[in-house]
Formats: structure tokens, C-alpha cells, sequence
């Protein structure tokens, strides 16, 4: 397998991220934060996505308010389908307001015509399983509910993230399922966090580094609480006993990505099972493939099969796919 030139060339300017074992996971995501928006801001920027409108609110949830932000298309007032949004960063790095996340909504409300609500989810290890998850369900109970105000179709909902944002929406989108009223009708899972036990790979993945390796099981420390097993369906929904009945599903992954199996196995349980599925993997391309849209025309399309999924919510609700 080789890179992706273009993802190699960007991917060679980030600057490395903080390993001091001194630092505070707190003092680390700063610097992280620090690190990509520096990184973004030496992309090319593209002015259409400016057209947009911006609204920052709460929503209220069980231990706090949540922060939300809704990206419109400027001058639609008729309400739209409407995306509930995880960003990623190994369930304890990030927030939503990094600017290559900004730039994948914004674009995605244009494109697509589309609400895009962007959840700024609590993180690990300050707040651990399952409260990031809770959350989501919360914001997704509040766009059914209350999100008319805002101009979202309450009957036109998807969820969708990126990495461990990706292994939230299907989190998300099993407690929809599991629960009296669902409501997802389209879930999105790109590069997606969806097996923290490493029960679809081997264990752990042939070509795992030991910095992966270390990575991981830091981040999985972060994030599970004391007996919480990381093979709990709603932590690794590839681990889930049953995937009958969830919405359709658009995966995205990247060939050069150690995580790719999972995605792929999960995309066969779906179709095994009669969930319409599309799946595809990137060739040449790098977990950070859905941010790098500016420069690279691989991951442009990448993003154009996100924005046409949602479109399907336009054409048709119940199969979007």
C-alpha cells in the first residue's frame, strides 16, 4: 500500500502530538488544539462555504447544559433535513470548534441544503462512558422535539461523526433503535471508532506500532470507567449482538488505516442482516482523509458521498440510500 500523495505531502506538516507523560490530558488537548488549528489555517480555504448561518445554543442535559452549534444555508427558511454531528479525537482530544470541523459542516450545509448540528460532547477523562454518548441522545431527543425553531425536520434526522465521533453516531443510532420512539434515519460513519475491544481485528492489528498501540490503550483508559467491558455494545458497536433494524448506513474508511477492518466488517453485518449499506474504502488514503478536501481530490469525493447521502433525505426519508 502507498499514501496518497497529496494526504503524505499535507499530513507531513502537522506537528507531532505531545506524548509527555508530565502533561495533563487537559494541558495535551490544548496543545493538540493548538497544533491542528495551526495546521488548517495553512490549508487552502474555500469561500463558498462562508454562506452559511451559524447558531451557538445549549441543550439541556442530565449533568449540564450541552453546547450545540447549527450550521443553516444562508436565506432557507423552510425547515430541513437535519445531521447531528460527532467530531473525533479519541473520545478525550478536540472540541467543535476546531476549524477542519467548521469547514465539514459548513460545507455540508450548503452542499446538502441541510441543518448540520454540531455537538461539542463532553470528554473523557473528565467525564467518561457513557457520557458523551448520553449526550448524544439527548441532542437528538431535543432536535425531534424542539428542534422545528431552528428549522430542522424532525422527521428527517441522521447521525454522523468522524473516527471515535463515527463510533458515537453508531452508538447513537443503536440507542435510537433500542428505544420506543427511533428516530434516525440515516446514520454516517466516517473512519469509524467502532471496536475498542479489538475484536474484529486480530489483537491487536498485524500492523499496529507500538505508539498505536500505546495510543490506544490510552484513550480506552480515558474513556471506560472501572467494569465497563470495551466490548459493551454501545462502546464497540461492532460488538453489538444484532444489527437488524438500524437505519441505513453510508461507511467511509482509508485504506492506510488501522481501524479500516472494522469498518468493513461492520458494513457486511449490515447488509447480512438487510440494512442497506454502502461502503468504501479510499485507496491510498489516511484516517485524516475527511478533513483534507481542500487539497486533495480523493478526499473531495470523500465529502461528496457524505453531502449526496444527505440529499437522500430530500429524495426519499425512508431509504435516503
Amino acid at each position: 500500500m502507498s499514501v496518497d500523495p497529496i494526504a503524505l505531502r499535507a499530513m507531513s506538516t502537522m506537528a507531532e502530538q505531545p506524548t509527555d507523560p508530565t502533561l495533563t490530558p487537559a494541558r495535551r488537548r490544548d496543545m493538540i488544539a493548538d497544533n491542528l488549528q495551526q495546521f488548517m489555517a495553512a490549508l487552502p480555504r474555500d469561500p463558498r462555504w462562508d454562506s452559511v448561518e451559524i447558531t451557538d445554543l445549549t441543550v439541556p442535559g442530565e449533568h449540564r447544559p450541552i453546547p450545540i452549534r447549527i450550521f443553516r444555508p444562508a436565506g432557507v427558511e423552510k425547515p430541513l433535513p437535519s445531521v447531528l454531528y460527532f467530531f473525533g479525537g479519541a473520545f478525550w482530544m478536540r472540541s467543535f470548534d476546531t476549524e477542519d470541523m467548521l469547514a465539514i459542516c459548513r460545507q455540508l450545509a450548503v452542499e446538502a441544503n441541510a441543518a448540520v448540528v454540531e455537538i461539542d460532547y463532553a470528554l473523557a477523562p473528565e467525564h467518561p462512558y457513557p457520557a458523551a454518548l448520553n449526550e448524544g441522545v439527548a441532542v437528538l431527543r431535543w432536535m425531534a422535539e424542539s428542534g422545528s425553531a431552528y428549522g430542522i425536520d424532525p422527521t428527517r434526522l441522521a447521525v454522523g461523526g468522524i473516527s471515535s465521533g463515527g463510533g458515537l453516531a453508531a452508538g447513537v443510532a443503536l440507542l435510537d433503535r433500542d428505544s420506543a420512539t427511533p428516530l434516525v434515519r440515516l446514520q454516517i460513519l466516517e473512519v469509524p471508532g467502532i471496536d475498542l475491544a479489538l475484536s474484529i481485528s486480530a489483537n491487536p492489528p498485524a500492523d499496529f506500532t507500538v505508539a498505536d498501540l500505546d495510543s490506544f490503550l490510552e484513550f480506552q483508559n480515558f474513556y471506560l470507567p472501572e467494569g465497563v467491558p470495551a466490548n459493551d455494545p454501545y462502546v464497540s458497536p461492532g460488538d453489538t449482538p444484532s444489527v437488524e433494524g438500524l437505519p441505513p448506513a453510508l461507511i467511509l474508511s482509508a485504506e492506510i488505516d488501522v481501524i479500516r477492518p472494522a469498518g468493513e466488517a461492520y458494513a457486511d453485518r449490515l447488509r447480512e442482516a438487510g440494512v442497506t449499506c454502502v461502503s468504501v474504502v479510499f485507496g491510498g488514503q489516511v484516517h485524516f482523509a475527511p478533513q483534507l478536501s481542500s487539497v486533495s481530490p480523493s478526499s473531495r469525493a470523500w465529502r461528496g458521498m457524505v453531502t449526496e447521502a444527505v440529499r437522500g433525505l430530500h429524495r426519499d426519508p425512508a431509504a435516503p440510500l
